[in-house]
C-alpha cells in the first residue's frame, strides 16, 4: 500500500505536486459517516482495500462506540413491512428541561413479510427470524448486508434464535433453540457460525447440565457470553467460543409483589442485569449479577413516576442502558395518533427524564406508510454503526 496520495497545488503560474500522508487520510476517513465511506470506496483500489481492511473496520467500530445510537425497529401491521430507524442517545444536561426530543433517521425497510427483529443487537448486527417458515438471517443495518442461515425443518416445533459474539475469535454465532411442547419441557440446541464467505451449517450441541425449560425470554451478550431467560427461575449462560451451556438461578421475588415479571436481560455497566416490574404496585426493581460464580445479586428499587403513566397503560419494557448509565424504558407500541417516548432513569441520581423520538411518523414516511393500527416497536440502546461485511 502506498504511503501517500498526490495532490496539485497552484502557486502563481507554476504547479507543484505535494503528498498527503496516508495515515492522515485514514484518520480523516475514520471520522466520516458510513454512507460517505461506501461512496469513497470507488475512489481507487487502494481506498477500497483500505476501507474494507480489518484494521480500518476495527478503527471505525471503536469510534462508533463513542457515539452510540438507539436502534428502532417498526413493524407496520397494515403494510406487513419492517422499518429500521436509528436515533442519537440523548445526553442529559442539568441546565435544560428533562423533557426533550431527538430526531430518528430512516435507514431502510425489510420487504419480506413475516420477518421480525429478535431482541437485542450485537456490535451493530441484528438477528431476524421469519416465523412462517423458520428462516433465520443476520442483518447489518449499516451495510445493508443480510446473511441467510441454512433453513431448518422445525417438524412442528417452535424455534428461538439468539445472536452472540466471540471477541477472541472475532466470530458471530447464532444459537437456535428448538422447543418441544410445554408439558415435556425439552429442547434441542444448535449453533451456526455466521459467514457469507464460507459454507454454513448447524451443529447440534449437547446440554450437559440436564436442565430443561419450557420457554425462552430475553437476551443479552456480554464479553463473549450470551444470556437468555429460561422461564422465570433460571438464566441460560451460553459461552459463544466454547459453545457450552450453564444455568444461573434468578433470585426469588418478594412475596408481596404480585403480577411481577422480569424484563429483557440487559448489560448494566458490564454486568448481567434484569428488571422486575410490579404492575399492581407500580414498582420497578433492577437486579444486577455481582458475582457470576457465587450467583450473588444486588438490587435497586424505584416507584414508577407519574410521567410514565402513558407507558404503564401499555406494555412497559426495559431494553437496556444508554451510555450515560441510565436505564431506558419504552412502551413497545407506537400509536400513529400519539407521540412516541422513551424514558430514562438514573438509579444513582434518582433522575427521571422523558425523550420524544421524532421522525418516524412524519413527512413522506407517514404519508406512504401511515397506519391506523397500533405498531409494534422494538427499541434498543447501544447500537453502533459497523461497516464490517461478514
Amino acid at each position: 500500500m502506498e504511503d501517500s496520495q498526490p495532490s496539485l497545488v497552484h502557486a502563481g503560474n507554476s504547479t507543484t505536486t505535494t503528498t498527503i500522508p496516508f495515515d492522515l487520510i485514514i484518520e480523516i476517513l475514520s471520522l466520516l459517516p458510513a454512507k460517505s465511506l461506501f461512496r469513497f470506496q470507488s475512489v481507487s483500489k487502494q481506498w477500497f482495500s483500505t476501507i474494507r481492511s480489518k484494521f480500518f473496520v476495527d478503527l471505525f467500530q471503536t469510534r462508533s462506540k463513542s457515539r452510540p445510537r438507539l436502534l428502532l425497529s417498526l413493524y407496520l401491521r397494515d403494510a406487513e413491512e419492517q422499518f429500521i430507524f436509528s436515533a442519537p442517545e440523548h445526553t442529559y444536561d442539568d441546565d435544560k428541561s428533562s423533557s426533550t426530543s431527538v430526531m430518528a433517521r430512516y435507514d431502510m425497510s425489510i420487504s419480506a413479510p413475516g420477518y421480525n427483529v429478535l431482541y437485542g443487537a450485537v456490535n451493530g448486527f441484528v438477528c431476524f427470524k421469519k416465523f412462517s417458515c423458520n428462516t433465520i438471517a443476520v442483518y447489518n443495518p449499516t451495510t445493508r448486508q443480510i446473511v441467510k442461515l441454512p433453513d431448518f425443518t422445525p417438524n412442528g416445533r417452535y424455534m428461538h434464535a439468539r445472536l452472540g459474539y466471540d471477541p477472541v475469535e472475532d466470530q458471530y454465532k447464532v444459537l437456535c433453540v428448538k422447543m418441544f411442547d410445554h408439558k415435556r419441557q425439552q429442547q434441542e440446541h444448535f449453533v451456526c457460525t455466521v459467514s457469507s464467505s464460507q459454507k454454513q451449517e448447524w451443529r447440534k450441541i449437547e446440554n450437559l447440565t440436564g436442565d430443561t425449560y419450557g420457554y425462552v425470554c430475553g437476551e443479552t451478550c456480554i464479553d463473549g457470553v450470551l444470556y437468555y431467560g429460561a422461564e422465570h427461575s433460571r438464566i441460560v449462560r451460553f459461552d459463544v467460543r466454547s459453545e457450552k451451556i450453564e444455568f444461573i438461578k434468578i433470585p426469588k421475588l418478594e412475596s408481596y409483589i404480585s403480577h411481577t415479571y422480569m424484563s429483557i436481560f440487559i448489560n448494566y455497566k458490564g454486568k448481567l442485569a434484569g428488571v422486575d416490574y410490579s404492575l399492581t404496585k407500580n414498582l420497578m426493581t433492577l437486579r444486577v449479577l455481582e458475582d457470576a460464580e457465587k450467583q450473588e445479586w444486588s438490587s435497586m428499587k424505584c416507584v414508577l413516576p407519574s410521567k410514565w403513566e402513558d407507558l404503564r397503560e401499555t406494555h412497559l419494557m426495559c431494553r437496556g442502558v444508554i451510555h450515560t448509565g441510565e436505564l431506558m424504558v419504552d412502551s413497545g407500541l407506537l400509536d400513529s395518533s400519539k407521540p412516541f417516548y422513551v424514558c430514562y432513569y438514573d438509579f444513582n441520581k434518582k433522575i427521571i427524564r422523558k425523550v420524544e423520538i421524532l421522525g418516524m411518523k412524519d413527512g413522506d414516511f407517514r404519508h406512504i406508510h401511515g397506519t391506523k393500527y397500533w405498531i409494534w416497536m422494538l427499541c434498543f440502546p447501544g447500537h453502533i454503526e459497523n461497516i464490517r461485511f461478514l
